[in-house]
C-alpha cells in the first residue's frame, strides 16, 4: 500500500460491474474498500432487481477479457470452470452485418459468453476475497456529504431505516444510469453537466432456450445486425446451464413479445432465417424480460470547468453506450485502468488526470454508437460532418475483408477495442480501399 493512501478509506457506490471491477483496483491503494450495495445480495447465481438489464446477453469483448484478467489474474478460467462457454472469435460467431456473413475464420481471440448472474457472482467472490474490501448489502445510498470548498467528504446511507454516514478519502460512484451525481454538482455550484446524447429508441427482449439435443454441445452463437429500413436484430449464444440466451433488439417501438410463441414468431422479421430456425427447435426455459435504452449518454465532466475532489464517477454514471455493441462492461474496464494510473499521482488532482485517462475510450466508444446507429432513420442526434466518409470507408474494409484474413482479423480487433481505429487508416489499406471505389 502506497504511504500516501495509509489509513485512507474509500468507498464505491454499487456492487455491479464497474464496482467490483473499481473496488478491485482501488484494493492496493487504499486500507479500507467499503462498496455500498443497496441489493441484498443472492448467494448463487440469480437475475437480481438492482441489474435489469441482468437477465439479457452480455457481449465479452476482448479488452475487458484482458483488463479483468489485469485486475483478477486467473478470473477466465474461474469463469470458464463455472460454465462460461469459450467462443473463439470469429470461428464460433456467425456475425451477419449489411453485406452477409462475415468470413469464418480464427481472429486469435478468445471471449467468454456468460450469463450476468454468474459473470457478477464469479467476479464478486474474487473481490470480496480481497482482505481490505467489504461490502454493507441492503444499504442504500441516499446522498453525498460535502465540505465548506464543496469537497466531497463522505456519503450518507440508509439501511433497515437507518441513516448515518461514512466518511472517506474518496467516493467512486458506479450507481448507474440513476446517479445523484450531477443534482449534487448543480447544487453545490459547479454548474450543469452537459450530457453528450443519441435518441437510439432501442428495447431488448431476452429468454432462456434448452437447445434441442442434436445442438447441446454446439459453440455456435450469432450476432445479427439490423439492416436499415429493418429494425431488428438479434444475439443468440450459448451460455452457462447448457442454455442458449436469446436476445432480440428493436428500435422504433418494435419490440420483441415477451411469450414464447410470439417472441420466435418475431424472429421471422430478422435479415436471416437462422435465428428462427434455432429458435423454432428448442424449448423455452425462462420468462421473457424487456428493458428499454432510450438514449446514448456521456456525461462530460470532463468538460466542467470545475469538478470537486473526493469523487469520481465510473460506469454508466458516466458513460452509458448502445448496450447492442457490448462496450459497457470494456468502457468500465477502461476507466478503471484509467483510475488506477490516475491514483499512482495521489489524491491531489485525481479526477482531471482520471477523465484525461478515460478519454481516448470513451471517445471510441462514442463514435462506435454514432456511426452504427445514425445509419437508422429513427436514431436522434447531431450528424458528424464525415459521418458518410466512415460509412463509405466501413463499407470497403469490410468487402475487403472477404478476401483479406489480415485484414479481418485487424478489423475484429478493433471491434474489440484491443486496436485504435486509426489502424484501419493505414496508408495501403486506404489505397486498396480507393482502388476499390474508383
Amino acid at each position: 500500500m502506497m504511504d500516501n493512501f495509509k489509513n485512507k478509506k474509500v468507498v464505491v457506490i454499487g456492487a455491479g460491474m464497474a464496482g467490483l471491477m473499481a473496488a478491485s483496483v482501488l484494493s492496493p491503494y487504499f486500507e479500507d474498500v467499503v462498496i455500498i450495495e443497496k441489493d441484498n445480495l443472492p448467494r448463487t447465481p440469480h437475475v437480481r432487481k438492482g441489474v435489469p438489464q441482468g437477465a439479457h446477453v452480455h457481449t465479452f469483448l476482448g479488452y475487458a477479457v484482458e483488463a479483468m484478467e489485469d485486475f483478477l489474474p486467473g478470473i477466465m478460467d474461474e469463469l470458464y470452470e463455472a460454465g462460461a462457454v469459450r467462443i473463439r472469435r470469429n470461428l464460433d460467431i456467425w456475425f451477419h452485418d449489411a453485406a452477409g456473413p462475415t468470413p469464418i475464420r480464427d481472429a486469435g481471440l478468445l471471449t467468454p459468453s456468460v450469463t450476468r448472474p454468474l459473470l457478477e457472482h464469479v467476479t464478486r467472490r474474487r473481490v470480496l476475497a480481497l482482505p481490505n474490501v467489504n461490502i454493507l448489502e441492503g444499504t442504500r445510498f441516499s446522498k453525498f456529504c460535502t465540505g465548506n470548498a464543496g469537497e466531497v467528504t463522505g456519503v450518507e446511507i440508509l439501511a433497515n431505516d437507518d441513516k448515518s454516514s461514512i466518511s472517506t478519502s474518496l467516493v467512486v460512484d458506479c450507481s448507474g444510469r440513476a446517479s445523484i451525481l450531477p443534482r449534487m454538482l448543480a447544487h453545490e455550484g459547479y454548474g450543469d453537466v452537459k450530457r453528450q446524447e443519441l435518441g437510439i429508441g432501442m428495447a431488448y427482449t431476452s429468454g432462456l432456450f434448452q437447445p434441442p439435443a442434436g445442438l447441446a454441445k454446439d459453440a455456435w452463437a450469432c450476432l445479427m445486425l439490423a439492416i436499415p429500413p429493418n429494425t431488428r436484430a438479434a444475439y443468440l449464444t450459448p451460455v452457462d446451464g447448457g442454455h442458449w440466451l436469446a436476445t432480440m433488439y428493436g428500435r422504433g417501438g418494435d419490440i420483441a413479445p415477451r411469450e414464447a410463441e410470439g417472441f420466435v414468431e418475431w424472429t421471422k422479421g430478422l435479415a436471416h432465417p437462422v435465428i428462427y430456425e434455432k429458435l423454432s427447435r428448442a424449448e423455452p426455459v425462462s420468462e421473457f424480460r424487456t428493458y428499454k435504452i432510450p438514449k446514448g449518454i456521456w456525461h462530460r465532466y470532463d468538460l466542467m470547468g470545475r469538478f470537486p475532489s473526493g469523487v469520481i464517477p465510473m460506469g454508466e454514471a458516466f458513460t452509458s453506450f448502445n448496450p447492442m455493441y457490448g462496450q459497457g462492461i470494456s468502457l468500465s474496464a477502461g476507466q478503471a485502468r484509467a483510475l488506477r494510473s490516475a491514483l499512482a499521482g495521489g489524491l491531489d488532482g485525481l479526477a482531471p488526470r482520471y477523465f484525461e485517462g478515460s478519454k481516448p475510450l470513451n471517445q471510441v466508444g462514442w463514435s462506435v454508437m454514432e456511426t452504427r446507429d445514425l445509419e437508422h432513420s429513427s436514431t436522434v442526434g447531431e450528424r458528424p460532418a464525415d459521418i458518410k466518409s466512415r460509412w463509405k470507408m466501413g463499407a470497403v474494409i469490410r468487402e475487403l475483408a472477404e478476401t483479406d484474413a489480415e485484414l479481418h482479423r485487424l478489423s475484429v480487433h478493433v471491434t474489440h477495442l484491443l486496436e485504435h481505429p486509426s489502424v484501419l487508416s493505414r496508408q495501403d489499406i486506404v489505397d486498396r480501399a480507393l482502388e476499390l471505389g474508383n
